[in-house]
């Protein structure tokens, strides 16, 4: 083998490595999120005790300075999903002597190209009396509204109970219509934790209208996939769906890993 050869192999040794190590290394806030058992009533609040006991939950604390500097909130966020539709519940403890109307809740999303610039960028709004925001194109500090480009995808609702805001939230994994997020059933997103990490950037936060700042931190989101067991009746309808569906869906994705395993072998192979 000349130096050239083994000098790649080397490198495809070590990248191999390298995605081992960053698959091993958990973000310190990861949501995995849940299949969607019960139906979701968007009205900011927790209708009955079953409405969000099928949802996964990370606990953390939003800041300014992306949750590096006070104030602090203790935050919980519960998630879960169908095929189509992404649900979030905040629960943000705040104090009562603070609270205001036109504070509200957000989540976005940022792709970046390797530099200081972006793929994708997505950015939702839950208020509490105003309706729902849909934004993207961000330069670096100005959001723009999705209408009339694209379409509001975002449907919610948020209110104050004393001493926690609660806000509720849908929004489709891909709405189609190139101004939103592409989540895809299974995937994780969200691999930075730093504002200078220049992996994809998914946080989630209050604004502070009287303050005039977010708070907000980052976490990681694992999007849920169905079982054969997940599809039951949800909200009394009953929709049939197809066993084979499903297993062209897990065969699909195994055939793209054996595809990418075996052209790795390959390539290994016409270095020896």
């Amino acid at each position: 083998m000349n130096a050239k050869k083994l000098l790649t192999t080397i490198l495809l040794v070590l990248t191999v490595i390298q995605n081992v190590y960053v698959s091993q290394c958990e973000h310190p806030n990861i949501l995995r999120s849940a299949w969607l058992q019960n139906p979701v009533t968007l009205d900011g609040d927790i209708s009955d005790a079953k409405e969000w006991i099928d949802a996964d939950s990370v606990e953390l604390d939003i800041g300014t300075n992306y949750g590096r500097s006070p104030p602090f909130l203790e935050t919980k966020l519960w998630a879960k999903n169908d095929l189509t539709d992404l649900y979030l519940l905040y629960r943000i403890e705040f104090p009562y002597s603070s609270y205001d109307l036109d504070d509200h809740a957000f989540i976005y999303y940022l792709l970046y190209n390797n530099t200081s610039s972006f793929i994708a960028t997505d950015k939702s709004i839950i208020g509490q009396l105003t309706p729902p925001y849909d934004q993207y194109n961000f330069d670096g500090t100005n959001w723009t509204n999705d209408v009339p480009i694209g379409v509001n995808n975002v449907e919610g609702m948020g209110h104050y109970d004393g001493i926690f805001y609660w806000f509720e939230m849908k929004k489709p994994l891909n709405s189609g219509d190139a101004c939103d997020w592409y989540f895809e059933l299974g995937e994780t997103y969200g691999y930075a934790d730093s504002p200078i990490d220049k992996s994809d950037h998914l946080c989630v936060g209050l604004y502070d209208d009287s303050q005039g700042y977010n708070l907000q931190n980052f976490f990681q989101l694992v999007i849920a996939e169905p079982l054969i067991s997940d599809f039951t009746p949800v909200g009394g309808e009953i929709v049939e769906i197809q066993k084979q569906e499903i297993i062209k869906l897990i065969l699909a994705r195994l055939g793209i890993y054996l595809t990418l395993f075996l052209s790795c072998l390959i390539a290994i192979w016409k270095l020896l």
